[in-house]
């Protein structure tokens, strides 16, 4: 029974059954659950650092980076940009590269997903962009993009 006892008190953390659920959406979620805390000590007996939750989370990002559902182009980087923290806009800096003024710019990854374009028909280009994110995208210092998975309408 301590065996038992323990997994049970390592699966209390997660507050992931409720009372609205129905019966086999409960049981279907503990056994979730049960088979990720035995993935998990696998993970730490061949020297995994990270903890459960960290874990968990690890798991069910790279799940939804797999879903059919989802457009084949995004990535985990769509997906940490909803759920990470610490973006802020921030100026682009020369990189050495180039002239001075053609390397500041980015296309703003917004206005191009959304299909605008300056008076001439060319990109809408900006020196702002997100550090935080992996892929560093331009941005015209708007909150659509870390606040919406579909920011394009």
């Amino acid at each position: 029974m301590g065996g038992v006892d323990l997994n049970d008190q390592q699966l209390e953390s997660v507050l992931a059954i409720r009372k609205s659920y129905k019966w086999y959406k409960k049981l279907f979620i503990r056994f979730m659950l049960q088979c990720l805390l035995s993935a998990h000590k696998l993970y730490k007996i061949s020297g995994g650092k990270n903890d459960f939750l960290k874990f968990l989370h690890d798991v069910v990002t790279q799940l939804l980076a797999l879903s059919p559902r989802l457009n084949p182009s995004t990535t985990v980087d769509s997906i940490a940009r909803l759920t990470g923290r610490n973006h802020f806009p921030c100026k682009r800096q020369h990189d050495g590269q180039g002239s001075r003024r053609a390397s500041k710019k980015k296309v703003c990854r917004v206005c191009y997903a959304r299909g605008l374009r300056t008076e001439k028909g060319g990109a809408i280009e900006t020196t702002w962009l997100c550090d935080a994110c992996l892929s560093a995208p331009g941005l015209c210092v708007e909150k659509d993009y870390h606040t919406k998975f579909d920011y394009s309408a």
